[in-house]
Formats: C-alpha cells, structure tokens, sequence
C-alpha cells in the first residue's frame, strides 16, 4: 500500500492530515527531534509540536523531554485495532446499506415495493426459497437465469416449477443458461411481458418489462391477488405457448386442476383414470394424499356437447369426483370452498380401459 492509500486509511480513522503525515514520518524515522519531524514532513515547524503532542493524547506516539523535544511511535496495537474496528464497521455498514436499498418499502403487511426491477429479481429468490408446491416464472433468459441456482434448491423440494421465458423467434438462450434441475417446463413466449413470479397461489412478486420506462417492483402476500396475477399467468403467458424443455418425471403432474380437466374430461366417459392427489383436507385443514379412480368431472356448462375443455370454460366453478377405494371425495382446485380436497397437484399415473358410460348407469 503507498503512503497516498496509507494517508486515505489513516483519515477515515479521524487523524488530520497533518496529524498523519506527522505519524507516518515517525514510522520511518523512528525516534527524532521534533523539529526535524517538521522539516520531514509538510508540518509547519510552528505547528510540529502541537501536532506531536495530539498524537500523544491519542495514544499514537510518546513525547519525550530532553535538551529539545523528541518524539517516537507508540507501539500500534491500539491503532491497528482501531482501524480493524473501523474497517469492521464500515464493512457492516456497506451490507446495511445495500440491504436497505433492496429491501422493499412496505406499504403494509401485505404489499412492498421495490426501488427497481433488478431489486424486485433478488427479492424473488427469498421468495423462491419459501416454495411448497409450485413456482409460476415469467422473465428473460437472464431474469429466470439468476433464479436457477434457487430454483434448483426448489426442484429438490419436489417443488414444481414453471417458467414462460419472453424471446423473439429464433433467439437462443445463452449459452450458460441451463433449465435441467431447475425447470420442470420451460415454454417460450413470443411478446414480451413482465417479470413475474407467483409462489404457491399466495406471494408474487411483479415488475414491468424491459420495454416499459416504469422502474420498480411489487411484493404481494396474500391469498387473493397472487391468485389473480396466477390467472393472468396461465391463460396469457403459459396455456398459449409451446413448450421447448420438459422435465420427464413432472409431465403428468398438474398444478392446477383446471389443466387436468382441459386434458382429461373427454377420457372419463370412456377410461378408468388412476390419479394420486396432494392437498389439504378441508374438513380437519391437514395435509392429505390418497390415490383413486376419476368417475366424474363437471364445470359450468359441461352438458353442451364440444371438443376439448378449454380454460374459459373453468373459470367459475371445476369439480373432479374421486373414488378412493372406501370412499367418494370431491376434489377443488386451489381455494376451493364446497369440495372435499383442495388439490394443490393431481398426477396422472394411469389409464386403464373403463366400463362404456351405459353399463356405468346400470
């Protein structure tokens, strides 16, 4: 370290900088006149014993009388203590700092905002590492990048995750971007859209585009909103898209039961589908699994007669009838207030062929 760093270090420490220069020409000197302290260094011969006399009080140097004044360094330990301290400090300070930039501005206990759309990115990976059951993403290759290392501690979890990534036709993802362990499916939207991220159906956290000149984020904790954000998610930048990464073994795991009616409904009538559901039992408000048989689904409007089920059709009410074995249980997607379960995943682990709907009535 030269002495122009030296003289920096030693200020941030309350020396003046005469008071420094004074010090670090005792170092090299060792014992000597005062005054000729003064001829080495730039304090003026009138100012030299002042000086030395208020490193003195400080502990920094020793005063000694003679046939004139000497002077010398006092041993460092108190100094380099103090700077370890100070540099310690400062250190601490600078986490402080940084920490209360990015930490969102609560507006109440439910609802934060950040300063910026980079904050609102950091702040998802706390969010991330609070996941049960799913992680809803959407974001830049770079956005869902910085994620993945969270993603990853997730996906052992046996958390689902979801990501929409915004890319133009053709584009490639870097090179360093790897879905593999951190993404149970990756689809690519075509328009570009916000960054969004929605755990569990009850925590979000949302910032504009790239495009858009609004710089800022928000965190949203509660069962109500995220659940909307999550609407918004599946039908406008996930149900539309292809799918260009999938993880084999969440393929036929759905995270919403809304989905697995749009794939199933025309295959009750016709097949025994053996699923394995996951989710709270609303009657003792537990945890429960169980495995069964689908032998009914019903959604408003199911009696017209069309092709596949679409995500419009279960936006009021999707109920999914399951025999267990002992029992008959009615299954609801997340929230669901009259059914049985509420599911929070159903996974398809079997069709087998059923009884034609005729020999079922009789």
């Amino acid at each position: 370290m030269d002495r122009d760093i030296l003289t920096q270090a030693l200020e941030y420490a309350d020396l003046t900088s005469y008071q420094v220069d004074a010090y670090l020409t005792l170092l090299e000197m060792g014992v000597a006149p005062a005054i000729e302290v003064g001829r080495e260094s730039s304090v003026p011969v009138s100012q030299v014993y002042d000086v030395l006399r208020s490193l003195e009080s400080r502990g920094y140097a020793e005063t000694i009388e003679r046939e004139k004044l000497y002077a010398r360094p006092s041993e460092p330990d108190e100094l380099v203590g103090e700077l370890e301290s100070r540099g310690e400090l400062l250190q601490d300070a600078a986490e402080e700092v940084h920490e209360r930039y990015r930490e969102p501005v609560q507006m109440d206990a439910r609802i934060g905002v950040t300063k910026r759309v980079e904050t609102a990115v950091e702040n998802a990976q706390d969010l991330v590492g609070d996941a049960e059951t799913v992680v809803e993403i959407a974001g830049t290759y770079e956005q869902i990048q910085l994620l993945c290392p969270a993603l990853r501690e997730a996906r052992e979890r046996g958390v689902i995750v979801r990501a929409s990534v915004y890319a133009n036709d053709g584009e490639l993802p870097p090179e360093e971007f790897d879905p593999e362990g951190a993404l149970s499916e990756l689809r690519v939207c075509s328009i570009p859209g916000p960054f969004l991220v929605v755990i569990d159906r009850h925590r979000t956290c949302f910032a504009p585009n790239t495009r858009s000149d609004e710089d800022y984020g928000v965190l949203v904790y509660d069962r109500i909103l995220p659940f909307v954000f999550h609407w918004y998610y599946l039908t406008c930048l996930w149900n539309l898209y292809p799918t260009v990464y999938a993880d084999d073994r969440d393929r036929f795991t759905y995270v919403t039961l809304e989905e697995f009616v749009c794939d199933c409904s025309r295959l009750v009538d016709e097949y025994d589908l053996r699923v394995r559901i996951e989710g709270i039992d609303l009657a003792t408000e537990s945890e429960t699994a169980m495995d069964g048989t689908v032998t009914d689904i019903s959604f408003l409007g199911d009696h017209r007669k069309r092709g596949r089920a679409a995500l419009s059709d279960l936006g009021a009410f999707t109920v999914v009838t399951l025999d267990a074995g002992d029992e008959t249980y009615t299954l609801g997607g997340w929230g669901a207030v009259f059914e049985d379960i509420e599911v929070r995943t159903i996974s398809l682990v079997g069709i087998d062929a059923g009884e034609t709907p005729l020999a079922r009535a009789e």
